[in-house]
């Protein structure tokens, strides 16, 4: 149910792109709105509506740490093996380790786990945390104009509407202050199309674009991309549960949890900093089609003792 939900959504934006029936250029005004608005949307609302003990869970640790250790390990290769460039490098991490967290995340938790809400972790350290870092470090890589790191470390961040919208969202948590449902219901309904826009903007591509095609993308980069995200991330994800204690159903979440493709979001980050599009698209579609035989098989081989 997960993947056909996301393959129909795609589908949709695949058929619009092929028909031009949003217009030549639609796709980059879209991805700009789901990078500005409607993620941080998103983030606030999830924020607000989660108990800060279930973000800062042992659970949000495994998910952090094997994030970061497998991003940043795919980074080295990719920044000092194949030679690619520090910009790149990184989209390549978060191809790498990003997890689809939301649209396959939520309904694959729900049927495998029969809980949707260890999910919720993945999402608020994703957005809230990775993405604001990761988006910081690439403004200052590719804004050329700049040369103050000092000020671009402090200033670029409060600039960017995902981490005003991560202390706004943890702020309200802490207080317990409720959010006017004049201004609730809006954010609500603008973090509702978050998703869903993130797939059609993803269709959109595809509908311009050949998956793998020669000479247009580096075949090595999203093979290996997608072989970090799904085996590599859900091993290490396994390891660190296993060692902090973690069994039964936890143990088996923190795997579904690593070896979930990665997100269409990468590919709209990629495409807000003009940056390896190509690598973040293919690495999609790919880790989406081979993570599907393995959470079937992590689902068999773990979820029979839990």
């Amino acid at each position: 149910m997960g993947f056909t939900v996301v393959f129909i959504v795609i589908g949709i934006g695949w058929l619009l792109g092929r028909k031009d029936t949003l217009g030549k250029n639609a796709q980059k005004p879209m991805s700009l709105f789901v990078y500005y608005v409607a993620t941080p949307a998103l983030l606030f609302d999830r924020v607000t509506k989660s108990d800060t003990s279930t973000i800062f869970s042992l659970n949000f640790v495994v998910i952090a740490a094997s994030a970061l250790v497998v991003g940043f390990l795919f980074f080295l290769v990719m920044r000092y093996v194949l030679k690619r460039t520090a910009a790149v490098s990184v989209i390549g991490m978060l191809a790498a380790s990003y997890a689809n967290a939301g649209n396959l995340g939520i309904p694959l938790a729900a049927y495998i786990l029969h809980d949707f809400t260890v999910v919720i972790p993945v999402i608020l350290f994703q957005v809230a945390f990775y993405a604001p870092i990761t988006m910081t470090i690439m403004e200052i890589l590719t804004n050329k104009k700049s040369t103050n790191i000092v000020r671009n470390l402090v200033v670029a961040p409060l600039t960017n509407t995902m981490v005003l919208a991560a202390i706004a969202g943890i702020a309200v948590s802490l207080t317990g202050v409720s959010v006017p449902v004049v201004l609730a219901q809006p954010i609500e309904m603008i973090a509702n199309a978050s998703v869903p826009l993130a797939l059609v903007v993803f269709g959109l591509s595809l509908s311009k674009s050949r998956i793998l095609e020669k000479g247009q993308v580096a075949r090595r980069d999203v093979f290996l991309a997608a072989f970090f995200k799904n085996f590599i991330h859900p091993v290490v994800a396994g390891l660190l549960a296993w060692w902090l204690g973690m069994e039964g159903t936890d143990l088996l979440a923190a795997i579904i949890l690593g070896a979930l493709p990665t997100a269409q979001n990468v590919y709209t980050y990629a495409l807000r900093f003009r940056t390896a599009e190509a690598v973040a698209r293919d690495t999609g579609v790919v880790s989406t089609l081979i993570s599907f035989p393995v959470l079937v098989a992590v689902s068999i081989i773990f979820g029979s003792g839990s």
